[in-house]
Parts: structure tokens; sequence; C-alpha cells
């Protein structure tokens, strides 16, 4: 994109001091840009398929998840920040195709450097993100070294993220398990992800053993 064209970008944030935070951080990056801000989720579905953005700040505050399908086609374009409450749901999105994914805890420098990425067609992960992504696995780790102390959080799998263990355990892979379930590759990655982080396991074997 030429440097003298203006940027459409979408932001959504429930929470009004939170928008103009982003705001101020928008203003001070050297773009011409010409900000949408939807104030209700209806309205953000509404722009979000109806018209066209070269980028999308989209905030993920709590548990409760957003319709995936309805964002599919933007998600490219998108920072995700997110609070603790909505990490998970955060993570969701960037398996499905965010551009990036950043904590609100995460530097003025760490935003410029996501929404930099995401114009220029790369994908971007804070530092904190990647510790989120990373901290079952270290937990694990630490286990098998010989700390005896922690002991894995297992909750309870949804119907479906059972169901996709469970084909993992019969022997097939991704892309068979979405045509015997008539679902995207993608969501199967992302239900497959969900159950291990989840039962605090790395991999399939782990989480099995779990389940059983």
């Amino acid at each position: 994109m030429k440097p003298e064209s203006t940027l459409k970008v979408l932001v959504f944030d429930l929470h009004p001091i939170s928008r103009k935070g982003i705001r101020f951080l928008l203003d001070t990056m050297d773009l011409h840009m010409k900000v949408t801000e939807p104030t209700r989720v209806r309205q953000f579905y509404k722009y979000a398929t109806t018209q066209r953005f070269d980028l999308v700040i989209l905030s993920v505050n709590d548990v409760d998840p957003l319709d995936n399908a309805l964002i599919a086609k933007i998600l490219p374009k998108t920072v995700v920040l997110y609070t603790e409450e909505g990490a998970e749901n955060a993570m969701d999105l960037m398996a499905l195709g965010g551009g990036a994914c950043m904590s609100k805890r995460c530097s003025d420098v760490a935003f410029r450097e996501g929404i930099s990425a995401v114009l220029q067609q790369r994908r971007y992960v804070c530092a904190t993100t990647q510790a989120h992504v990373n901290a079952e696995y270290w937990r694990f780790r630490a286990i098998r070294n010989g700390a005896g102390s922690y002991h894995p959080r297992v909750r309870q799998l949804t119907s479906r993220e059972s169901e996709v263990a469970s084909l993992l355990n019969t022997g097939l892979k991704t892309g068979e398990i979405a045509d015997r379930l008539q679902i995207q590759h993608s969501t199967v990655s992302t239900l497959k992800a969900r159950a291990f982080r989840k039962l605090s396991m790395t991999n399939l074997v782990q989480a099995i053993q779990t389940l059983d």
C-alpha cells in the first residue's frame, strides 16, 4: 500500500476507555487513517461482513466467544488484543488465521510492531502471548525433569473436543477428521489445541492417558 493512501481501520472494543487508548496509540503512528469505531457487537459484525478494511483491531475482553464464521475473512488483517479473561478466545482467533495476537499488557512498541506486521501481511505474536502458549509445555517439562509439586489442572472438554481427541487416538490425521466431521481443517486444529490446553498436555499421548 502506498504511504500517501488512506488506511481504512476498524476498531472494536466494548470499553470506551480502551477504545480511547487504542486511538491514542494509532495517532502516534505515521499513518493516514480513517477509523470506524462500532460500539456494539452487532455493529461490528455488520461492518466486518459488508465493508472492506485494511486493518482491524479487535479487543477480546471476556470468555464469551465471537462468531468466528462471520469474521473469518477479516482475520488475516486483524490485530487481536486481549485481557486475561479473553486469552483463550484470542488464541483461538490466532489459530484460525489472525494476523497478530497481543496481550493488553504488552508495550506500546509491541502494539506498533503488531500493526506494522499485519499491514505488511506478516503474522506477529507478542512475548506475553508466546509465554501464554508455551506455559503448559514448560510446566510439563518441569515435572519430567523432577519437579514433583506441579499437578496439571484438568478442565472438562466439550463434546466436540472429546470427539476430535478420540478420532486422533484412532490414528486419523487432522485433514481426515475434518472430512469425517465435515468441518474446516483449521477448526480441527483449534479444537485439538484447546483440548490439549484444557488438559495441560502438549501431545496426543498425554491427552489420551489423562482422559483414560
